[in-house]
This record gives structure tokens, C-alpha cells and sequence, in this order.
């Protein structure tokens, strides 16, 4: 028996947990033992408590770094989170390494953790990049702007990758651990999964690279309860968070539809204002399987597990993307005939766009098109095909 790490670092809510989560319950199922280093321990109490897995604080940076622009690649996106700082840096990357040699760990699985890939490097362990294309950019340099489609300042962005490659560079020597020639070496590992499909990916033209397909959870959470009466489904899974909920949820009540949202931390009095005979919340995440059946369109930021999920589905998407990452996921949906979308200041064009994205025909065919051209990816094998790579890097392989 095994002792595996599920490590997730960036990130919000839970829903690269819930990619790390079926992967940790097979290899369990197989008699290794997973243990997780999370981000956010709500969303650890919410998913992994259920199954009794532990869990423990990742190491993370705590401090604020001022006078940056708006990240246009990844190194820039890392500079927010201790890669111009040495010193700290170097702090997180031994954290790492203290809890991964107390935990005894024989493995690391790591999500979004640029820093533990960091600080594993040149250790025994068995080490296992995880995640969709945002989280495991191309392995080229230097590395992609997240704009891609757009023209971009190339010496901004030379120069921004050449600082981070230093500060790590720093950090390396302060450890002992091998140098990177180029920042793409840092998402290195034994063994890499990409959990999306290549056609969804965030960046155009990936060479050299396996796709697993996307990874989430099937026949798990709360029944999916529709307000009765007639008009299309609508499945919202929306973030407290989000700058235009109220503008959404306004939208969403007053048009001819059923709605069914899931909003994790929304306030009471919100989920007062617009509970409706035509709207309904679900306190606890809903059986996505259920929701991706009933449902005529869902309304979610860009998620890469619920637009597979939903496209799967042959499910047309309206997103509201909130980050970057997902704002990259819109642009490749909508490029595709799949999606619809619109910026947190465009809240208030949502029913006018929900109206359009059920009116429109060529967009509910092309999500079944992508459902037909997908038929036979089968998550189960997709986890149990992993959990054999995992097994085999333990024994030697």
C-alpha cells in the first residue's frame, strides 16, 4: 500500500477537488491510502469528509504584491503568488517539503500547484502533474499569453517569464534541486494528465500531448428538484462571488423558464429574494448527472468539469466568466458554436441572451454534435487508466 498526496494549491471553490476526488477514491479502492494538502478546507469538509479522507492546509502565499498589471501568461499570474520573492518562495517550497516528509508520501498527485511542483523537484517521491490545459500550459517558450487570439507586447511577455525563471532558479539553488532552462520545465513530472478534451482546450495547436478527458463526478450530490409547471430547464451553478449575481439572478427569475441554481455561500436573504414558483436552490451541489439529463441549457463562469459535463450532454452553455481561465474556456466554446457568453458588466443582457441561446437552433445542434463526435470517452475508464499509470509509476515503472 501506497501512501498518495493529493496536493491543490490555486484555485477557488472546490472544483478541482472534485477532479482529484475520483482519481484518490479509486487508487483507495485499489489499497493505497490518499491523504489531500487543500487550498480551501470548506470545500475539503464538503467533499472529502463524506468518504473520511484526511486533509491538512496546503502551504500557501499569504502576502500581496502591489503595482502589477492585469496577468496576461502564467509566469505573471505566479508573480501574485511569491515568484518575484526568493525568500519567501523558498519558505513556501520547505513547508511543502516538511509536510510531504511528515505525511510519509510515496506519491504526489498535484492540481493547480505550481509551487509544490516547485519544491518536489529532485526529491525520491513519485511526482504527478493534474489538470486541464490552463493549470499545464504548452511546454514551449516562451510560454502562451493567455489572449492567444490576440496580439500581445512579446517582450513584455519574454521578460516577465525570464524574472520568474531567476526567482525559481533562486530557490532551486537554495534547495539543492535541478535548475530550469525554461519555465515550461516546472510542470514537469513523471507522468502528466490532462483532464479535457482537445478541442476544449485553453490554447490553440497543443502538440506532443495525451488527453484524458475531463474528470468530475457522476451520481453524486442532491437530487435535481425543478420547480413544476412548463417552460425550458435552466441549471445554474453560479459563484456567491460574482460581481453581477444579483443582475443574473433578476434575469433568471423573470424569464419564461424553469430554474434550477446551485450558488455554494450565497446569503440567506439573497436565496430569499429569489426563490420563486419558477426558481429553485439546491443548498448542497446538485447530481450533476441528473442536471446535464433534465436540462435544456446551463448557465455556469466556465468551469471545465461542468461545460464537459454539460456538453457531453449535447447541453448548449450561457457563461459568465469570471477569470481569466475561464474567459479563455468562452472564447474556445464560442469559437466552437457551443457556448454564449458575457462579461460581469453585460449582466444585464442575460435574459436577452438566455432568450437567444434557447431560440438558437445551430448552437443546440452543435453541442449535440460535440455529444456524437464524444460518445465514447467513458470517465470511469478514463480514472481507472490513470490509477494504472499511478500504480505502475509506484512500482518502478
Amino acid at each position: 500500500m501506497a501512501r498518495i498526496i493529493f496536493a491543490w494549491e490555486l484555485g477557488g471553490d472546490y472544483g478541482h477537488l472534485a477532479r482529484l476526488l475520483p482519481l484518490a477514491l479509486e487508487l483507495r479502492r485499489r489499497g493505497h491510502e490518499p491523504l489531500f494538502v487543500a487550498r480551501e478546507l470548506g470545500g475539503a469538509e464538503l467533499l472529502l469528509g463524506p468518504h473520511g479522507i484526511a486533509w491538512f492546509q496546503a502551504p500557501l502565499w499569504t502576502g500581496q504584491v502591489t503595482n502589477l498589471p492585469e496577468a496576461a501568461s502564467y509566469p505573471e499570474l505566479l508573480m501574485r503568488f511569491g515568484f518575484l520573492n526568493p525568500r519567501a518562495l523558498t519558505g513556501i517550497a520547505r513547508a511543502w517539503r516538511n509536510l510531504l516528509t511528515a505525511l510519509r508520501a510515496d506519491m504526489v498527485v498535484m492540481d493547480h500547484a505550481p509551487t509544490a511542483l516547485l519544491a518536489t523537484r529532485g526529491l525520491a517521491m513519485k511526482r504527478v502533474s493534474l489538470g486541464d490545459g490552463f493549470c499545464i500550459p504548452p511546454a514551449v517558450q516562451p510560454l502562451p499569453l493567455f489572449c492567444w487570439w490576440q496580439r500581445g507586447n512579446a517582450a513584455r511577455q519574454a521578460d516577465s517569464e525570464e524574472r520568474v525563471r531567476q526567482t525559481v532558479n533562486e530557490v532551486m539553488f537554495t534547495l539543492g534541486a535541478p535548475p530550469l532552462l525554461h519555465l515550461h520545465e516546472l510542470f514537469a513530472a513523471d507522468a502528466t494528465f490532462m483532464c479535457a478534451f482537445a478541442a476544449l482546450d485553453h490554447y490553440e495547436g497543443r502538440v506532443s500531448t495525451v488527453f484524458n478527458g475531463p474528470v468530475f463526478a457522476l451520481g453524486q450530490g442532491a437530487p435535481a428538484a425543478w420547480p413544476e409547471g412548463e417552460g425550458p430547464r435552466v441549471f445554474a451553478y453560479l459563484k456567491a462571488g460574482y460581481s453581477a449575481l444579483d443582475r443574473v439572478l433578476v434575469a433568471l427569475r423573470d424569464a419564461p423558464v424553469r430554474v434550477l441554481a446551485h450558488v455554494p455561500g450565497a446569503a440567506r436573504d439573497t436565496i430569499r429574494r429569489f426563490t420563486s414558483a419558477s426558481m429553485r436552490f439546491s443548498e448542497a451541489p446538485v447530481d450533476i448527472e441528473a442536471a446535464r439529463a433534465q436540462c435544456d441549457i446551463a448557465v455556469c463562469h466556465g468551469g471545465q468539469g461542468t461545460t464537459a459535463a454539460m456538453l457531453l450532454a449535447g447541453k448548449p452553455l450561457l457563461l459568465l466568466p469570471m477569470h481569466m481561465e475561464q474567459t479563455m474556456t468562452a472564447h474556445r466554446l464560442e469559437s466552437l458554436g457551443l457556448a454564449l457568453s458575457v462579461q460581469p458588466e453585460g449582466g444585464a443582457q442575460l435574459g436577452r441572451l438566455l432568450k437567444r441561446a434557447l431560440a438558437d437552433g445551430a448552437m443546440g445542434q452543435a453541442a449535440r454534435g460535440f455529444a456524437v463526435a464524444h460518445a465514447a470517452y467513458d470517465p470511469a475508464a478514463g480514472i481507472a487508466a490513470m490509477a494504472e499509470r499511478c500504480e505502475t509509476l509506484l512500482a518502478g515503472g
